[in-house]
């Protein structure tokens, strides 16, 4: 990797706020979409977060390196959702469901360049206007793979990893780009970490969010030491060919997981 890969976690309490920054994680994201979210995910395994202001200005008050505030996609968002957020301490907007190019310049025109703007790649049409939303002042994209299965109708949440869909993306995307979370490298259900991180090494991601599994897993590691070992990781210096997955572990992403 010739950049330092990132790890950015979802904010969770005040006590892991702080062992976070100890920890020297890259950055904490605060998570305010949930208008339509309910509707989308009911029937599925994921999650969704009830941050509020409050837990902006807590992050906010503790300063870590950066702030991304993840706010309703643009059938919801509005103008005072978005200073909100800036005015209260984030450095980056992360906007979910984008559906169309005029989406993501508005959005991008109201922000007027006072934090950095980040999309969600989580929507078909998405995936057909990377190239186009890779020429906008946009500073990193993720993959969301939960709205994504649904939208596909797809029985299997990581299919995009070996199906050619990523594969097909990436060249698309020059900005920052992530693809999945991440706990201990020794750890992950219901892929184990470890193959998540090839997967990343192979389509050359700059970043990765720590979320249900790692918080699942600090009953068996300390904060720091998960972050230690997965910087450790994506340090290791390694041939290209050590990032392919094998038989195996190709039909593990493809096995129904909602």
């Amino acid at each position: 990797m010739t950049e330092p890969f990132e790890l950015f976690a979802f904010y969770s309490d005040q006590k892991r706020l702080i062992d976070l920054i100890d920890a020297d994680v890259d950055g904490i994201i605060i998570d305010w979409e949930s208008y339509g979210k309910h509707n989308r995910q009911e029937l599925f395994d994921t999650q969704v977060n009830e941050h509020g202001l409050q837990d902006l200005k807590t992050v906010s008050l503790h300063g870590p390196k950066q702030i991304i505030c993840r706010v309703n996609g643009p059938d919801y968002l509005n103008l005072q959702e978005i200073d909100l957020a800036i005015d209260n301490g984030a450095t980056e907007i992360l906007v979910p469901m984008i559906r169309s190019f005029d989406q993501a310049k508005s959005i991008i025109d109201l922000i007027k360049g006072r934090v950095h703007v980040s999309f969600m790649i989580e929507t078909i049409e998405a995936l057909e206007i990377t190239s186009e939303l890779n020429k906008l002042e946009v500073k990193r994209f993720f993959v969301g793979l939960n709205d994504l299965s649904i939208a596909r109708g797809s029985n299997s949440l990581f299919i995009p990893f070996i199906d050619g869909t990523i594969e097909k993306l990436r060249p698309n995307i020059t900005k920052g780009f992530g693809i999945a979370g991440l706990t201990h490298p020794d750890s992950g259900f219901p892929i184990p970490c470890q193959q998540l991180i090839k997967v990343m090494k192979q389509f050359k991601a700059s970043y990765g969010f720590l979320r249900r599994s790692f918080y699942r897993d600090l009953n068996k590691y300390s904060i720091k030491e998960i972050i230690d070992a997965l910087k450790a990781e994506f340090q290791k210096p390694e041939n290209e060919s050590a990032y392919y997955l094998n038989e195996k572990e190709r039909s593990r992403f493809n096995q129904p997981l909602i």
